[in-house]
């Protein structure tokens, strides 16, 4: 049995998200990550406060906040010592077969244990690593720590720093910074996976430009579409859908189906759109040139299984 979406419940949800708290702890986040870096730029030439990129990734780009979001930045830095420094060479084999010799001869010494009895081992020297990306995020973890309050805390994990505190940020809201190396050549950002030793290339394309396009035709009410459709779905499954994905299935619906004032109308007008269309045609907000079965952002994250998730959320409303 379907249950009845009413017109209220949908104006709700377009008006829960408060945009003055989202602001606010983002003018707060930048103003933390660039006094850290300046103290960072005095420990160490690598890091120049001008050659860093903070950039917000997930639905607080567009205020389309809901109760689960998260805060999610990503801070790259454009040095290519850096990002040679570390990503180290490995060879799987190469290095299964060293150990293999080091078993075999550390084997073959027992028997000759007494005549090296009273050789001198030699001393352990300490050695200046280069400066790596791993580098870079403890220094900025201990820099932000210092711009914290007590209450709040902050923890390093592969690859981001997550920061929670309802002093500094506000209640139950989490920070995550993505640490990466960026391309200022190609807009990229790389973020550097230390298990597979390789960088994942982050490439948002014109998914600014175009998200500022659709604004500009669509109003207010495209980005009314994306908190609905974000509040609905975390209410559904309990949590926030790939915005990607999100935002190029909204962005792909015709200006004729937004009406300007009335918010119900366009939601239907968009839910049965998106529920109708051929899926392969709808294009990525980033590359036009790619579905949204082609696009590696929503690839790579799993995040296909979104879509019929949303599909089915919709099928289960009368509106």
């Amino acid at each position: 049995m379907k249950t009845q979406l009413n017109k209220d419940l949908v104006e709700g949800f377009s008006e829960s998200s408060n945009e003055t708290f989202v602001s606010n702890v983002n003018d707060f986040v930048f103003t933390l990550v660039t006094n850290a870096l300046e103290d960072i730029s005095e420990r160490t030439p690598f890091v120049q406060p001008d050659k860093c990129v903070l950039q917000p990734v997930n639905e607080i780009i567009l205020g389309a906040y809901t109760q689960l979001s998260e805060f999610d930045y990503f801070l790259g830095v454009d040095n290519v010592q850096i990002e040679t420094n570390s990503k180290t060479a490995k060879n799987f084999w190469k290095n299964v077969w060293r150990e293999f010799k080091a078993s075999w001869r550390i084997g073959r010494k027992k028997k000759y244990k007494n005549k090296k009895k009273h050789q001198e081992e030699p001393r352990s020297v300490d050695v200046i690593e280069k400066y790596k990306i791993s580098d870079f995020r403890e220094d900025l973890v201990q820099c932000l720590s210092m711009y914290l309050s007590e209450s709040s805390i902050i923890t390093e994990y592969p690859g981001l720093i997550s920061m929670i505190g309802k002093d500094d940020f506000g209640t139950n809201v989490r920070v995550n910074i993505f640490v990466t190396i960026f391309d200022t050549a190609k807009q990229q950002f790389k973020l550097y996976n230390e298990m597979r030793n390789k960088y994942l290339i982050v490439d948002f394309g014109n998914r600014f430009r175009n998200l500022d396009a659709k604004i500009n035709d669509c109003g207010d009410m495209f980005v009314n579409m994306i908190k609905i459709f974000n509040a609905l779905f975390s209410k559904t499954y309990n949590y926030i859908p790939n915005q990607i994905l999100v935002e190029s299935m909204i962005y792909n619906c015709p200006k004729q189906l937004f009406d300007q004032n009335d918010v119900f109308k366009t939601f239907v007008n968009v839910a049965n759109y998106v529920r109708f269309i051929n899926p392969r045609t709808i294009t990525s907000i980033c590359d036009g040139t790619k579905s949204i079965f082609e696009e590696s952002l929503i690839v790579n994250k799993n995040s296909q299984i979104d879509f019929s998730k949303i599909i089915n959320m919709l099928d289960r409303f009368n509106y």
